[in-house]
């Protein structure tokens, strides 16, 4: 699945708090990582290995977290609007990283639990929810990476002939729960996206790639028919290099997880808005992040 690298979250204008009349939240996480070696040439005489690069820059090479709640329109030019955002990052091998964003009516939430193995994490997550009540919403976005690494990407040495797979436990889900308020203008959008990553050169110097990816998501548009829904996944995702040269070659490894939403409840605006503001409930273009691969 190849989705864009972000989310459009937008929504219309906004005014006074009221009660909560619908929701939106998603959720994502990885466990259990296992590294599993293949000997391609059992004789060749070279013993299957794997021997892993660390780099202390801390947005180099190790976790990366980012998110933002936000109430009312996004820009922040309505009286009731409210942004809250964390940016945290963790040296690689070993260091737990997490964050928390809260506002009136969204949350964002992400985490990386650290490890000295050379994969560098054992455990990341991201979750985030946003409410909405007439004339007031919200949104959420949120993300996780590890390791975060664009500029040196030499994250492990194969030996020849020897195919490694990084496999980790997966598990997302994406729900919205709109409520229904007569002439109310309405919007709703929930969403989650994890990438697994594995590469390396071939022999003739090229890369080979193995993206995998998996998606979930729902939304709902004014007009559309009543009430909520919930898409979810959960399974092993693997990704995969192999060295088929007769020397060692330098290869990398990443995963990274987001979610993003939001939720709006307006009240039927007047004529010369009311475009403005059906344009500005479009949402979830595609999630997809490629990074740059230069071994």
């Amino acid at each position: 699945m190849k989705l864009a690298a972000r989310y459009a979250l937008v929504a219309g204008l906004a005014a006074a708090a009221g009660p909560v009349f619908a929701d939106a939240y998603s959720t994502a996480s990885f466990g259990n990582v296992t590294v599993t070696l293949i000997d391609l040439d059992p004789n060749d005489g070279i013993a299957a290995s794997i021997s892993f690069l660390p780099n202390t820059t801390k947005f180099d090479g190790g976790a990366y977290i980012h998110g933002e709640a936000e109430d009312g329109i996004i820009g922040g030019y309505d009286p009731g609007h409210q942004l809250q955002r964390f940016d945290k990052s963790g040296a690689w091998q070993s260091t737990n990283v997490s964050g928390n964003a809260h506002t009136g009516l969204s949350s964002a939430a992400a985490s990386v639990t650290g490890s000295a193995s050379g994969v560098g994490f054992t455990a990341l997550s991201v979750s985030g929810k946003a409410l909405s009540g007439l004339d007031d919403h919200g949104n959420y976005y949120s993300y996780a990476s590890v390791p975060f690494n664009n500029v040196d990407n030499r994250g492990f040495v194969l030996s020849a002939n020897t195919k490694v797979v990084f496999s980790v436990d997966a598990a997302m889900s994406a729900t919205m729960t709109r409520g229904y308020t007569a002439g109310a203008l309405e919007g709703e959008s929930a969403s989650a996206l994890m990438s697994l990553y594995a590469g390396g050169l071939a022999a003739d110097g090229s890369m080979l790639d193995d993206l995998q990816q998996h998606g979930v998501g729902v939304q709902y548009f004014d007009g559309g028919p009543l009430g909520g829904a919930t898409d979810s996944w959960a399974g092993v995702m693997s990704a995969s290099y192999s060295n088929l040269t007769n020397h060692s070659s330098q290869g990398q490894f990443w995963a990274d997880a987001q979610v993003g939403g939001h939720s709006v409840m307006a009240a039927v605006p007047e004529p010369e808005t009311y475009a403005m503001l059906l344009g500005g409930l479009g949402l979830l273009g595609g999630l997809a992040r490629r990074r740059n691969r230069t071994v």
